[in-house]
């Protein structure tokens, strides 16, 4: 299967997943993890991290562990991509990281946050479809109410 195909077909099983998703937005969150790391064979690590008061604390994982569980603000690519407001993709220690920012109404409440194995490269194809599914996280949190956490 080609990676446009691969990757149409990954957006249509997380849609019918999202349409039975019932209030609990961590159990999406796990299926999209879940799916990206065990479909895209690039990819070392899959992760959610949400916003506590004075850090970044991943929620959901799939693959190996690459980053900290906690990041305090202020430190590194996920305080930048708090900052902008928007997708952050750097290519460090021969990995592709993106770091995708999502938001209940304009409070940022996570990061979509992927990691590719040694000297693979994450395409703007892949990253569009990690903005797409920041968006269905924002569309869904925004259905289910404010996280707590």
């Amino acid at each position: 299967m080609h990676k446009a195909e691969l990757l149409d077909e990954l957006r249509s099983r997380i849609g019918v997943a999202s349409d039975r998703c019932t209030g609990n937005i961590e159990e999406l969150y796990g299926f999209v993890c879940d799916s990206l790391y065990e479909e895209m064979p690039c990819y070392q690590s899959v992760s959610i991290y949400q916003l506590s008061k004075t850090h970044f604390i991943r929620q959901v994982h799939a693959g190996n562990e690459t980053l900290p569980a906690n990041i305090p603000f202020g430190e590194g690519l996920f305080s930048i991509a708090a900052v902008r407001g928007s997708m952050v993709h750097e290519y460090i220690r021969q990995q592709s990281q993106v770091f995708v920012p999502f938001y209940f109404g304009h409070h940022l409440i996570g990061q979509l946050v992927v990691v590719s194995k040694l000297q693979q490269m994450i395409d703007e194809e892949e990253v569009s479809l990690f903005c797409e599914l920041a968006s269905l996280f924002e569309t869904k949190v925004n259905e289910f109410g404010a996280p707590h956490g």
